[in-house]
């Protein structure tokens, strides 16, 4: 108890009693030196430091810029020539103000950073407790979808020729449907990972090339609904490199999966692959669709973000896959962009370094 009493007496007047010796100090080397060196702007100097000092309170601030003010008044009336008192007391009431205000201004500046600071610990809990439970949710939903999806495929599989066309049709729109929220559900469990930075890679040394033949003979299936070819541009048969494949394959996969969504029918994709001069290892998805204008390209790796470009056969996208790719690559070690203009097709890109840092 004595050692608290103690200490708060120690936070409360240790600022303001050194602040007091400063002020008396810099009244008497400013009352010696007379008008030979102006000493006005030192006397705001120990009323700042009080001023953003952790225990400061008003009444110190106000209290020391009095002190201030009369010891500035005395310095200057025993030292310089006045005709008149009203002078000196003039502008020993502006500089009182002056000091006030200035002094005050900074215990508020540091007050509301005191403020922002806990807001932000506050909102940085919640966002944690938000990522828990979207994690919790999403990892829990994403079962029954799956069975919902499996069940769905084994009927159109092996009862089509058994059920009414309206019947096949409804399966159609259940497995559609299934599929495009587990894709969701795997988004946001991705997102949730990432924010509470538990997105954890598993590198592994092993050929790019061979990986990227595999994802684009996936995707070609997919294009193929829309009669679009995708063509795969090495410069070599083969490129070792460290990367992690399970989550490389969501940002090829969501790549591809733009690309096919904003290209029109009976057009092609380009996947290019090749070395920059920087020894990086460069995969560019170009397409030849609708592109994205510029001043939507800025916003378009941040969560959520959709464009006024709308996929050509009304396909569904949730915003996510594009800043989830993002993070991936920044955890490679690399980087992500675009290069598009409306209606001239877009050139998605990223960049990772051969070996791991």
């Amino acid at each position: 108890m004595k050692l608290n009493l103690i200490e708060r007496f120690k936070n409360k007047y240790i600022s303001l009693t050194v602040a007091i010796l400063t002020i008396l100090f810099i009244g008497y080397i400013d009352f010696l030196t007379g008008d030979e060196f102006a000493f006005s702007f030192f006397y705001l100097l120990p009323i700042a430091a009080l001023s953003i000092s952790p225990k400061t309170s008003v009444s110190a601030i106000i209290f020391s810029s009095t002190l201030a003010s009369i010891e500035w008044f005395f310095s200057e009336y025993l030292t310089r020539e006045y005709t008149l008192l009203f002078f000196p007391i003039w502008n020993a009431g502006v500089r009182l103000v002056l000091l006030i205000s200035i002094g005050l201004l900074l215990y508020y500046l540091k007050a509301n950073e005191k403020k922002l600071k806990s807001l932000n610990s506050h909102l940085k809990s919640l966002n944690k407790e938000q990522n828990k439970f979207i994690g919790i949710a999403a990892h829990d939903i994403k079962g029954p979808l799956g069975i919902i999806n499996a069940f769905t495929e084994i009927l159109i599989e092996d009862y089509k020729k058994e059920l009414n066309p309206e019947i096949t049709e409804i399966l159609d729109i259940i497995k559609t449907t299934s599929s495009n929220s587990i894709t969701v559900v795997r988004n946001l469990l991705d997102v949730s990972k990432i924010e509470a930075g538990k997105l954890v890679l598993t590198y592994k040394t092993q050929d790019y090339i061979s990986f990227i033949a595999y994802q684009v003979h996936i995707n070609q299936i997919l294009a193929k609904n829309k009669d679009i070819g995708i063509k795969l541009d090495s410069p070599k048969d083969q490129l070792i490199v460290d990367f992690d494949k399970h989550y490389f394959s969501e940002v090829i996969g969501n790549l591809l999966s733009n690309a096919i969504k904003y290209s029109n029918r009976n057009t092609e994709i380009l996947v290019k692959v090749s070395l920059t001069n920087n020894n990086q290892l460069l995969t560019e998805v170009i397409d030849n669709g609708i592109g994205i204008s510029e001043a939507e390209q800025n916003n378009l790796f941040n969560y959520f973000q959709k464009t006024s470009s709308r996929p050509t056969e009304g396909e569904e996208s949730t915003g996510l896959g594009l800043a989830i790719s993002k993070q991936i690559i920044i955890l490679h070690h690399g980087q992500i962009g675009v290069k598009s203009s409306k209606n001239q097709g877009s050139n998605f890109f990223f960049s990772i370094p051969l070996k791991r840092p």
